[in-house]
């Protein structure tokens, strides 16, 4: 697989991630600190403003390990692979 089509794959599985995360009503619940006043503070605004956060976090987050093992000398095909495979523990721990 190319790195375009792994980067794409990444950020699929991010944001199902964002939908599923067991931090997604932490998330929501704090809306008053991150979501701006002129935003409609609506269920859908607010759902979706979370489920944003959480997959722009878990892109970050599962993005270290793969670029611990870059920086330690594996190709950046496999660096890859190491993100997708975080990204997709991180999956796991929002469907138990």
């Amino acid at each position: 697989m190319t790195p375009q089509g792994l980067f794409v794959t990444i950020v699929a599985v991010c944001l199902i991630d964002g939908f599923i995360s067991p931090m997604l009503p932490v998330v929501w619940h704090l809306h008053p600190v991150w979501m701006p006043e002129m935003m409609p503070s609506t269920r859908e605004t607010i759902f979706y403003g979370a489920s944003l956060i959480v997959s722009t976090a878990t892109l970050l987050l599962s993005a270290v390990p793969g670029a611990i093992g870059e920086r330690l000398g594996v190709s950046l095909v496999s660096a890859m692979w190491i993100w997708l495979g975080t990204a997709g523990l991180l999956v796991l721990s929002g469907l138990r």
